[in-house]
């Protein structure tokens, strides 16, 4: 137990990492959500490739599913679920960045869905993965379609907590070995829960919409809407805005908590 950071430790690393994602320029953060939109979209692969050689998306299809989001954050690209924690973490130690946060969350979040648009292009015009793969993805979409706004953003509700709490828990670990267990079971629990990312998931509603089988308004308001929606009640709520106030309201002083104990001076007075 004396190797695990304290919440205060781990909050510090969130920040320091938000503030530099905040330092960089639009033109490299679009660049590295494209890459993150491009990348995550091997989960979509995985269930379709996975799904079509065992009978549809299970267990073995679950457990490959997380190939998209190890590759995305152990490579530190960037993902528009991720940045519902980091750059929340320093507005609410420091409100004058709200502006820049909601600035990167807007290039970000383009930017991904543009490198999910582009992959599901390739692979239907492409024709890149074989047809029974494809259809286990239309039948995957027509299941996520089906939930309705509100139950979809419920599920995207817990799918954006499991995101959000990857950037977390990456924060707290002190080895890659130790990240990359931390993302693989929270990103599996996943499609083995129904649950619902927007990035991620796009793909596969794009790849139906590319190869005719659902429209981009049902694209746009069955499952982006909602789904973005959901992850970002998520994140900022039940991880950000939680472990922050855990910290800030600990009885123990921490550097950005702002607290000190009966007759500590504050830091920096």
């Amino acid at each position: 137990m004396g190797d695990l950071k304290k919440a205060g430790e781990i909050l510090e690393t969130v920040v320091e990492d938000g503030r530099e994602e905040l330092s960089r320029a639009s033109a490299g953060l679009a660049l590295s959500g494209l890459a993150a939109g491009l990348n995550i979209s091997f989960s979509a692969v995985a269930l379709g490739v996975v799904g079509s050689l065992t009978g549809g998306v299970g267990l073995a299809a679950a457990l490959l599913y997380p190939i998209g989001f190890l590759i995305v954050i152990l490579g530190r690209s960037q993902l528009y679920t991720e940045n519902t924690v980091t750059p929340v973490a320093v507005v609410l130690t420091d409100f004058g960045g709200l502006w820049n946060m909601l600035r990167l969350w807007v290039v970000i979040f383009v930017a991904n869905v543009v490198g999910a648009i582009l992959f599901a292009a390739t692979v239907v015009y492409g024709e890149v993965l074989p047809p029974p793969a494809l259809q286990v993805l239309f039948d995957e979409v027509a299941g996520k379609l089906d939930h309705g706004f509100w139950n979809a953003t419920l599920k995207a509700v817990v799918g954006g907590w499991l995101v959000a709490l990857m950037a977390w828990l990456v924060a707290a670990s002190r080895d890659t070995i130790s990240q990359a267990v931390v993302i693989y079971v929270l990103a599996f629990l996943i499609p083995a829960g129904g649950l619902i990312h927007c990035i991620a998931g796009s793909t596969e509603v794009l790849i139906s919409v590319f190869a005719g089988e659902v429209s981009f308004s049902e694209y746009l308001g069955g499952f982006l809407a909602p789904a973005t929606l959901g992850n970002t009640i998520g994140g900022v709520f039940l991880v950000a805005l939680l472990n922050y106030g855990q910290v800030a309201g600990s009885d123990k002083k921490t550097r950005l908590s702002g607290y000190t104990g009966e007759g500590q001076e504050s830091e920096g007075s």
